[in-house]
C-alpha cells in the first residue's frame, strides 16, 4: 500500500473512527482500524461487535493494499500532525507516515482476523432527511436510560408506519415522543436502536439524506451518511405500551415563558439537589410558584406569571433534572405544561413543534 492524503480529511476520519473500537482483551483486533484502499479512496473500519463504522475519503492511490493498526495510537498521532499532505506507506506488517519535518513507523497487524462488515446499505433503503432527523434525535435522546438491566430503554424505539416515523425514548422518569413530518415510505416495522450509534450519527456533519435499512436475518440497522456506512445491532424485546402513561383527560394547562421558567428551577436547584433533586411546582390562579427546600441550606420560592386554562389549583412535585432538561428541548419562548393533578404525568409541549411532547412523572405525594 502506498498513497498520500491530506492531514485534515485523515484526522477527521480516524477520530471518528476511533470511537468504535474496543479495548477487549480477549479479541484484540477490535482495538484495531482497519485500513484499506479502493481505487482512489483511502477506507477505514471498526467495530466493537455491536456497532461499526466504515469511511471512505478522498486519497491519491499509487499502490493497493490493507492492514490493521492500533486505533487509540493512529489517532494521538494523526491529531497531532501538522497540516498538509501526508505520505503513507505500507511495508510487510509495518506502516510509515511521512510528513513535512516528521516520518515514523507503527507496528500493524495482519487483517485476516478482523470482523466482516456491511459493504453497503442494501436495496430500497429507508430514506430520512438529514436535517429534520438530526434535530429529531437532539429532542429526544436525553432521555434514554443509562440503566443497563434494563436493556429495552437504553435505546430509542423507531415506529414505522406507512404515514412517516415516530422516535420515542424513556426512562421510565420522563419520556420524549416526536413524529417526524418528512414524508417515509416503509413498512409498518418497530425497532429500537442503541443510543450510542445514534449519538455518532449526531456528531457526522453534512446535509441532505440519511439511507436507512434493516437486516431482519442479522437483527442489525445500517445507516448511510454521505460516506460514512454505520451499522449497529438493534435491541430485542417489547417497547413498554407507552400510550397508556400519557394523560387523556386535561384538566388544566399552562402557558410559561420559557426563559422565566428556567431561571426559576436554576434558583431552586441550589437547595432541591441536598433533598433528592426534588422541587414543588404550586399552581394557583395566573400564577406559577415553584420552591425548594434543604433541611442544611434553607428554602426558596420563586412565582411566575402564566396564562391558565381549565385551572385546577394543585401541587406537583418534580425531579428538577428532568424539567431542567425538558426546558433545553423546547425551542419557542413559551412551554405550555398539561396536568391533571398531583400523581399524574405531566406534559411539556413546544408550541414551534406541535409534534413533540415530552412527559415527566411526578414524585408523589405521601399526603
Amino acid at each position: 500500500m502506498k498513497l498520500s492524503i491530506l492531514q485534515e480529511n485523515l484526522k477527521n476520519a480516524v477520530n471518528l473512527t476511533s470511537h468504535f473500537i474496543s479495548s477487549k482483551a480477549q479479541l484484540p483486533i477490535l482495538s484495531n482500524i482497519l485500513i484499506q484502499t479502493d481505487k482512489s479512496k483511502l477506507i477505514l473500519s471498526a467495530t466493537n461487535l455491536e456497532n461499526s463504522i466504515t469511511i471512505s475519503i478522498a486519497a491519491k492511490i499509487e499502490k493497493e493494499g490493507e492492514i490493521a493498526v492500533n486505533g487509540k495510537i493512529l489517532n494521538d498521532i494523526v491529531s497531532n500532525l501538522s497540516s498538509g499532505t501526508i505520505e503513507i506507506e505500507v511495508v510487510k506488517e509495518q506502516i510509515k507516515l511521512i510528513s513535512p519535518n516528521f516520518k515514523l513507523n507503527i507496528l500493524g497487524t495482519n487483517t485476516s482476523d478482523f470482523p466482516k462488515l456491511p459493504k453497503d446499505v442494501g436495496k430500497n433503503p429507508i430514506i430520512l432527511d438529514r436535517n429534520e432527523f438530526i434535530q429529531s434525535l437532539s429532542k429526544i435522546l436525553f432521555s434514554v436510560s443509562l440503566d443497563e438491566t434494563r436493556p429495552i430503554l437504553t435505546g430509542v424505539l423507531f415506529s414505522f408506519k406507512k404515514k412517516g416515523l415516530s422516535l420515542v425514548a424513556t426512562d421510565g422518569f420522563r419520556l420524549s415522543e416526536i413524529n417526524l413530518k418528512s414524508k417515509i415510505e416503509s413498512d409498518d416495522i418497530n425497532l429500537i436502536i442503541p443510543k450510542s450509534i445514534l449519538n455518532e450519527i449526531v456528531r457526522i456533519e453534512g446535509d441532505g439524506e440519511i439511507k436507512l435499512s434493516y437486516d431482519k436475518n442479522n437483527k442489525q440497522v445500517v445507516f448511510k451518511i454521505g460516506d460514512n456506512l454505520l451499522s449497529s445491532r438493534v435491541i430485542e424485546g417489547e417497547f413498554p405500551d407507552y400510550k397508556k402513561i400519557i394523560p387523556k383527560n386535561i384538566e388544566c394547562t399552562l402557558h410559561v415563558d420559557k426563559y422565566e421558567l428556567d431561571k426559576a428551577i436554576k434558583l431552586a436547584s441550589v437547595f432541591a439537589r441536598d433533598s433528592g433533586n426534588m422541587i414543588k411546582f404550586k399552581i394557583t390562579k395566573d400564577k406559577l410558584i415553584i420552591s425548594a427546600e434543604s433541611s442544611t441550606s434553607g428554602n426558596q420560592e420563586t412565582e411566575l406569571e402564566v396564562r391558565s386554562e381549565d385551572l385546577i389549583e394543585t401541587e406537583i412535585m418534580f425531579n428538577y433534572r428532568f424539567v431542567e432538561e425538558a426546558i433545553k428541548a423546547i425551542e419557542d419562548d413559551e412551554i405550555q405544561i398539561k396536568t391533571t393533578g398531583p400523581n399524574t404525568a405531566a406534559i411539556f409541549l413546544d408550541t414551534k413543534f406541535s409534534n413533540f411532547l415530552h412527559l415527566i412523572m411526578p414524585i408523589k405525594s405521601q399526603s
